[in-house]
């Protein structure tokens, strides 16, 4: 009884150190994000202005099409660091070189892929040095400081994370800066070029510190070839949030008009900002789904349930202010920007979507099923690229509002059943060994 108490009493502790270091965690990433957020906010609303809808539009359908590729870039190297060095810190070097190599490697790859799925697409539309500059920018420079990130990630050393994704946001906005006072062509061309200068610069500082302060990379070419299948199946699973996310710009744009694209892109980007409090949480929490995941689905289910009734009351909030600000959005852009405000208030809903599902998927990936949420996204994926494909060119950017709402509660339905049912086996095959081993 006495050793049953002890026991109750230090798993309690234990639970309260390690809420201590979530909570201070997600303070740090919402800090980070939050400050990144204003940065981004700032020259979001810079670019827009100066590109207008049709240019935005061109450079967001670009940003959109490469994204579907971004998540190959590094074949998963990232989240593999994080599960492994989490667990065991002593392997960060390897991990750590793998994904370096990785990323340059494929990046420069699908760069190539890029520029000719952007010349079929729109030919006679967008130059390719905008796409060969977005995609250098996207595959290889982000992707080195998304490394980087998770890098201090796997050590739960959060606040440099914060950090870096302030830097981003900061390199950014000098670049928009540049564009308006310095350079002279302020096409969306001469836009793509500081872009990718700007991630340059961050990726080159962000590298130097990871280097410095956790270890030297090493590269270890047998584990990067064993670990293919584990790392395809993190890629294949961001590849088709990715698509399913940003699908309807490019086919609004390929479709529709650049403007529609435009107008979509921009309610898109200031629904996802008021989501940044639950991505800062899902980042703090994500190392400790891989800690508690190892005992078990079970285990990673109830720690997603303790942090779901904290995202759903922040996501309705967010559902309400979205609701009540959208009428601002042509004061703050442009009156080329007024139907914005119809297009937000439809998509007010999704943080609260997004809310529901987030977790759930991150309780899966944490106990090893992977695989089983990579099958989710994928089908949504394709379910409302296809939908997207059919209603896009008949009701405009209405229509990818109404399908990208249709994907959330798609992730919902799908997750949470997968979930209840991998437990429902779980909890059988606990019983079944708790009989044979009464019975030997």
């Amino acid at each position: 009884m006495l050793a049953s108490a002890l026991a109750w009493i230090k798993r309690m502790q234990a639970w309260r150190t390690m809420d201590r270091i979530l909570v201070a965690n997600t303070l740090w990433m919402l800090l980070g994000e939050g400050t990144k957020l204003m940065m981004q906010m700032a020259y979001f609303v810079i670019i827009a202005r100066m590109l207008g809808a049709d240019g935005y539009g061109l450079f967001i359908g670009v940003v959109a099409l490469i994204a579907v590729l971004t998540p190959f870039s590094s074949l998963g190297r990232g989240e593999l660091l994080v599960m492994h060095v989490s667990r065991d810190r002593q392997c960060f070097p390897e991990y750590f070189g793998n994904s370096l190599v990785m990323t340059a490697l494929s990046g420069t790859i699908l760069t190539g892929i890029a520029l000719g799925m952007g010349v079929m697409l729109f030919s006679g539309t967008i130059s390719p040095l905008l796409i060969v500059c977005i995609a250098l920018s996207d595959l290889i420079g982000y992707r080195l400081l998304e490394i980087s990130g998770k890098a201090y990630q796997a050590f739960e050393q959060l606040q440099r994370t914060a950090q870096l994704n302030v830097l981003i946001g900061a390199t950014r906005l000098l670049a928009a800066v540049l564009l308006v006072f310095v350079v002279t062509d302020q096409g969306v061309e001469s836009w793509a070029l500081l872009y990718l200068l700007s991630t340059v610069v961050a990726a080159s500082i962000s590298l130097g510190l990871v280097t410095k302060e956790l270890g030297r990379p090493a590269i270890k070419l047998r584990k990067l070839v064993t670990e293919l299948r584990a790392g395809s199946a993190f890629s294949i699973s961001q590849s088709s949030l990715a698509l399913y996310s940003d699908v309807g710009k490019t086919v609004l744009l390929r479709y529709s008009t650049a403007e529609h694209a435009g107008i979509y892109a921009a309610a898109s980007r200031i629904v996802d900002v008021a989501l940044t409090p639950v991505y800062a949480l899902m980042d703090a929490a994500f190392p400790r789904f891989f800690q508690e995941g190892v005992h078990g689905l079970g285990k990673s289910v109830s720690y997603a349930s303790r942090l779901l009734l904290l995202s759903l009351v922040y996501c309705g909030l967010a559902w309400l202010g979205l609701w009540l600000a959208a009428p601002l959005i042509p004061w703050v852009l442009g009156d080329e920007y007024r139907s914005a405000v119809e297009a937000i208030q439809w998509m007010a809903i999704i943080p609260l979507l997004k809310g529901m599902h987030v977790f759930a998927a991150d309780a899966l990936t944490g106990a090893g099923f992977q695989g089983w949420r990579t099958g989710v996204q994928v089908l949504v994926a394709v379910v409302v690229t296809g939908l997207h494909i059919l209603i896009v060119p008949l009701y405009a950017w209405g229509g990818a509002i109404a399908v990208s709402i249709v994907g959330d509660v798609m992730l919902c339905g799908l997750y949470w059943a997968m979930i209840g049912y991998l437990l429902k086996r779980e909890r059988s095959g606990q019983q079944k060994g708790h009989l044979t081993n009464e019975g030997g």
